[in-house]
Order: structure tokens, then sequence, then C-alpha cells
């Protein structure tokens, strides 16, 4: 059992961190990611560069935990969302509604990270299939991001299989009707960016709910009926 000094260290270290991790952001939005330096970032948090340096080795790393506290963010909503009473369709509508307003609360670093071509280099370079550096960190971290995205994952699969056994959805493979649904929903949260005029996450949702649950597909007008 931990001792209450220890309780409080930890508590005291993670919020240091969590206010590093928004200096960073600060910094990457302010410089672009390639600009930015450890020293800036650390004058940025108001601490010495060496206390910075005890929680991270590089800005690469900082990049990723500030990547996996987004992720984090998104699982913590999508397993509360899956976890409640309410009907699949609605289960599904707050899911979508999740996702829009995370990415609005946090638009200036998402948008970063499809503007900063420095940033997609880096996350090519660490989520794709080339070699990965023989870190302890870098291979903790995206054993993390895995973890975390594949509980999101099955979250939203249980909603699929619940909406399909009530009825609710059609019948069909749950796991190709959830990655249409995020497809969708994640090419809107890119376009919504170029967007001059943006709906709230809450009429996006709607709408993006309605569009999934009709489509576009219009039934033909019978003979001698009028459109």
């Amino acid at each position: 059992m931990k001792k209450a000094q220890e309780i409080r260290k930890e508590i005291i270290q993670t919020e240091f961190k969590k206010h590093m991790l928004q200096a960073a952001q600060e910094v990457i939005i302010r410089r672009g990611f390639k600009a930015a330096t450890m020293d800036e970032i650390a004058r940025e948090a108001g601490f010495c560069k060496a206390t910075l340096y005890k929680y991270f080795k590089n800005k690469g790393e900082i990049l990723l935990e500030i990547i996996l506290q987004y992720i984090e963010d998104v699982k913590n909503r999508i397993l509360e969302v899956s976890s409640s009473d309410d009907p699949p369709e609605e289960k599904l509508k707050k899911m979508i509604y999740s996702l829009l307003e995370i990415q609005l609360k946090k638009s200036n670093i998402s948008r970063l990270f499809i503007q900063d071509k420095n940033i997609r280099e880096f996350l090519h370079r660490f989520f794709g299939p080339s070699d990965k550096e023989n870190n302890r960190e870098v291979q903790q971290a995206i054993k993390n991001f895995n973890a975390r995205r594949e509980e999101i994952f099955k979250a939203g699969l249980e909603v699929i299989k619940e909406g399909i056994d009530k009825g609710v959805f059609i019948k069909g493979s749950p796991e190709r009707i959830l990655y249409y649904v995020w497809a969708v929903t994640e090419g809107l949260m890119h376009v919504r960016f170029w967007q001059e005029k943006k709906l709230s996450p809450e009429k996006e949702s709607e709408e993006i709910f309605a569009f999934l649950m009709k489509g576009i597909g219009q039934s033909p007008t019978p003979k001698g009926e009028k459109k």
C-alpha cells in the first residue's frame, strides 16, 4: 500500500507533466514542430530545462504524449457512452458528438497534425510500417496507443452489435458497419477545418447521424404521383 507521501508525489508529478504538455502544445502551435525547442517549452512551462528532461527526452516524446492524451480523452468518453443505458442509436449519436466536441476543444493542435508537414513526417515514421527505433519509451507509447484504440473500437462494436440485435441498424458485419461510420466521422473531422461556416458539434452530429441512418438515396416516385 502506497504511503501518503508517495501519493502526493505522484499527484504533483502528474500535474507537472500535464502543465508541461500544455506548454508544449502552445509552443508547437505558435512555432511549428520543427522550430519548437526544448528550451522554449521549458520557458513556457516555467521550469528549468533539466526538469523538463526528467519527464521527456526530446520533443518527439512530448508529441507522442500529446497524441496519447488525445486518444485517452476519446477513449474515456466513448467508454462512458457505450456503458450507458441509452438505446443503441442514441449511443451512436453521442459517440459521434463526443469525437467532434473533443476535436473542437483541441482544434489548434488537431489542425497542426494536418497542416504541419514535419508532424506528418514524424507520425509517418512512428506509425508507419518501417522499423521502429529500439527505444523502450517509443515501444511503450506504441503499445499504449494501440491498446486505447482497441478499447475504442471494441466499445463502438458493442453498440453496433446491440443495434443490430434490436433491429435498429441493418444486418451485416458489425466490423464493416463500424468502419464506415468511423470513416464518415473522421472524414468530416478533417474537412471541417477548411469550412468557413462551421456547425456546432451538436448540429453536426445530428446531421451525420441522420445521414448514416437514412443515406442519400431516394425511393423512386410511383407513376402518377408528384415529388
